[in-house]
């Protein structure tokens, strides 16, 4: 979703429309920042956050994406 040294072309919208089309509680967001010359993980995952908010993922979706979805296929919930 955010463009970088190893992707220089990336459309935010692309991530925006699949969340909403099939739904907030169907997806779990990740990141694999934390590559040699990208942002560590947790800013990376910040950028990230910040830019599905921006976009207009409402909290309380970037909250069942990243914490709910992933707790139930942990069966942690």
């Amino acid at each position: 979703m955010i463009p970088s040294l190893y992707q220089p072309v990336a459309d935010p919208m692309e991530t925006v429309r699949t969340i909403k089309e099939i739904g907030p509680e169907r997806c779990i967001i990740g990141s694999d920042f934390g590559q040699v010359l990208h942002m560590d993980s947790i800013d990376g995952m910040r950028v990230f956050i910040r830019a599905l908010l921006a976009f207009g993922i409402k909290p309380d979706e970037v909250r069942v994406m990243l914490k709910e979805n992933p707790a139930k296929l942990m069966w942690l919930d």
